[in-house]
C-alpha cells in the first residue's frame, strides 16, 4: 500500500467533514458532548479547553471503531479473495453510484438520459478504436450498476434519511460513546465515502494495511473536528462563511469517488499504486 493510498483516505476524511449534512451541525454536537452552551461559545474569544477534550474523547471513539472496521474489512476481503476481480469490479460500480449521489447528480431530471448519452459515448469509442473491448465492458457494467440502483431507488432513500439526519442531533451517554455511536450510524452524507474507503480496504492484503486506510481516514476526519472544538466561537464564523461552498465540496467528493470506483473497476488503481510505490512516492 502506498502513501498515495493514505493520502486519499485522509482527504476523503476532510471531505465528509467538510460535507453539507455534518458541518453545519458540527456545533451542535460539540455542545452536546461537552456542556457548552452556544450562546457561551458565541461569547468566547479564546480556547476551549472544555470542548477540546470532549470533541477529543468523540474523535476517539469514532476513530476505534473506523480503525477495527478497516481490519475487519481487509479480514474479509482475505476470505473473499478468490473472487477478488469481481469483488472489485462490481464494488466499483457501487463506488461511482455513491460518488453520483455525493455530487448530487442523481437529483437532475435527465439523469437517465444523461447516463444513456454517456453509454453511447463509451459504445463510439469502442466502434471507433479508441478503447479496448475490456474496458468497454467495465464501463458499461458500471453504467448498469448504477442504472439498476437508481430505477429501484437507493438515491430517494439515500436523500430522505440525509434530509433527517440535517434536522437532527446525536444521542449517547458521553462523547466516547456518542463517537462509536457516530461511527457505526454515520449519516448517508458519510455512508458513500467512507463505504468506498472501507471497500478499498478489503482490497488490501493485511488487516494492518486496512486498519491504516480508516485510520487516516479517522485523521481527517477527526483533526478539523478537534481544532472546531477547541476554537468553537472562530468556527462558528467559518461554518457562516463556508456555505457558499457546500456545492463544491459536494461536486469535487463526487468527482473522486466516481473516478476511484472506475479505477477499481478497471484495476487501474493496483498499477497506480505500483508506478507510484517504484518511483517511491
Amino acid at each position: 500500500m502506498s502513501d498515495i493510498s493514505l493520502f486519499v483516505a485522509f482527504t476523503a476524511g476532510i471531505l465528509s467533514f467538510l460535507s453539507p449534512c455534518v458541518l453545519p451541525i458540527i456545533p451542535g454536537y460539540i455542545s452536546y458532548i461537552s456542556g457548552v452552551g452556544l450562546q457561551e461559545v458565541r461569547e468566547s474569544k479564546g480556547f476551549s479547553k472544555k470542548a477540546f477534550f470532549a470533541s477529543l474523547l468523540f474523535v476517539l471513539g469514532f476513530s476505534i471503531v473506523f480503525t477495527l472496521m478497516g481490519a475487519t474489512a481487509t479480514t474479509i476481503g482475505g476470505l473473499l479473495r478468490e473472487y477478488q476481480g469481481y469483488i472489485a469490479k462490481i464494488g466499483g460500480g457501487l463506488v461511482v453510484f455513491f460518488g453520483l449521489h455525493f455530487a448530487g447528480v442523481m437529483l437532475r431530471a435527465n439523469f437517465l438520459k444523461e447516463l444513456l448519452g454517456v453509454s453511447s459515448f463509451i459504445l463510439a469509442l469502442y466502434l471507433f478504436g479508441v478503447i479496448s473491448q475490456g474496458l468497454l465492458f467495465d464501463f458499461m457494467g458500471i453504467i448498469l450498476i448504477v442504472a439498476f440502483l437508481y430505477l429501484f431507488g437507493l438515491h430517494e432513500v439515500l436523500y430522505r434519511q440525509m434530509r433527517r439526519e440535517l434536522k437532527g442531533g446525536l444521542s449517547g451517554i458521553g462523547a466516547f460513546v456518542v463517537g462509536m455511536l457516530f461511527a457505526f450510524g454515520w449519516s448517508p452524507c458519510i455512508g458513500p465515502v467512507l463505504g468506498s474507503i472501507l471497500l478499498y480496504a478489503s482490497q488490501q492484503q493485511t488487516a494492518i494495511q486496512g486498519a491504516s486506510l480508516l485510520f487516516a481516514y479517522s485523521l481527517g476526519l477527526g483533526i478539523p473536528f478537534l481544532l472546531a472544538g477547541g476554537l468553537l466561537s472562530a468556527f462558528l464564523g467559518f461554518v457562516r462563511s463556508f456555505g457558499r461552498f457546500f456545492g463544491l465540496v459536494e461536486l469535487v467528493g463526487g468527482v473522486l469517488l466516481t473516478i476511484l470506483g472506475i479505477l477499481l473497476t478497471t484495476g487501474k488503481l493496483a498499477e497506480i499504486s505500483l508506478i507510484l510505490g517504484g518511483l517511491g512516492l
